[in-house]
C-alpha cells in the first residue's frame, strides 16, 4: 500500500511540475510580446495553473478546498469577458 501511495505522490508531483513548467513557458512567451492583452492572458494562465495544482493535490487527498464547478464557471466568465471585449 505504501508503494502505491508513493507512486501516486510522485505522479502528483510530476503533474504539478509540468503545470508550473507550462506556466513558465507561457509567461516567458508573453514577456517577449507585450501588448494590450498580455496582463489579462498572464493573469488567466496563472489562475489556470493554480487550478491544475489544486486539482492534482485534491485527487491524492492533500487539498480539500477544490471546486471543479467554480473553476468551470470562472473559465466560462473569462471567455465571455474576452468575447465582449473583442466586440
Amino acid at each position: 500500500m505504501a508503494e502505491n501511495y508513493d507512486k501516486r505522490e510522485d505522479e502528483t508531483l510530476d503533474r504539478i511540475s509540468n503545470t508550473l513548467s507550462k506556466l513558465d513557458t507561457t509567461l516567458g512567451k508573453e514577456d517577449t510580446d507585450v501588448d494590450k492583452d498580455y496582463r489579462t492572458r498572464a493573469w488567466f494562465e496563472e489562475h489556470r495553473a493554480i487550478h491544475e495544482i489544486k486539482k492534482a493535490l485534491h485527487e491524492v487527498g492533500k487539498y480539500d478546498d477544490y471546486d471543479e464547478d467554480a473553476y468551470n464557471q470562472f473559465v466560462k466568465d473569462y471567455d465571455k469577458a474576452v468575447q465582449d471585449f473583442d466586440n
